[in-house]
């Protein structure tokens, strides 16, 4: 267990340095060709990938990592440097995933209230640790009841859930 908490820490470390080298790099940069307005001229089929080089020299910021100039001039080679934006949101949403198992998707017929959610993340925190989040959604389709996702187990507490195992058993 000891050494299971000491990896982690490690982990941790090394991921949030890669964030580090990458997501503010790559904001910074974003920002700096949004403000010098250039992303339609980088993303023009028609100017050669010299000139578009030349932009990219004049506008981004001093001591810019290799990778991160790197993956903005294949962008621009590409005509998908207006994408930075959403790979920029892409990347920061997969940094915000927390490890495999430890995020419950949780869908039920209705939205749950407050005490309802408190008690079934209570529960789940329980069963699968005191680190794991839960993100809510609705889908009247399962009739009543939840279902549970958390990495690739499932847990179907719904009334069609159980309606199609009924279902089953009869056969």
């Amino acid at each position: 267990m000891a050494n299971e908490r000491l990896a982690q820490t490690y982990a941790q470390a090394i991921f949030e340095q890669a964030m580090a080298q990458w997501l503010t790099p790559l904001k910074t940069i974003a920002a700096a060709l949004a403000r010098a307005g250039v992303t339609e001229q980088l993303d023009d089929a028609g100017l050669e990938f010299s000139k578009k080089q030349v932009l990219l020299r004049a506008h981004l910021p001093p001591h810019t990592p290799t990778e991160a100039h790197n993956l903005i001039s294949l962008l621009a080679s590409k005509n998908h440097t207006h994408l930075l934006p959403q790979i920029i949101a892409e990347f920061d949403r997969y940094a915000q995933r927390a490890p495999l198992g430890t995020r419950a998707q949780v869908t039920s017929a209705v939205p749950l209230i407050e005490t309802e959610k408190s008690a079934l993340e209570a529960k789940l925190r329980a069963q699968f640790g005191d680190d794991l989040a839960c993100d809510y959604a609705v889908n009247p389709a399962i009739l009543g009841g939840v279902t549970v996702r958390i990495g690739d187990k499932v847990i179907d507490g719904s009334v069609a859930g159980k309606l199609a195992e009924l279902k089953e058993k009869l056969k």
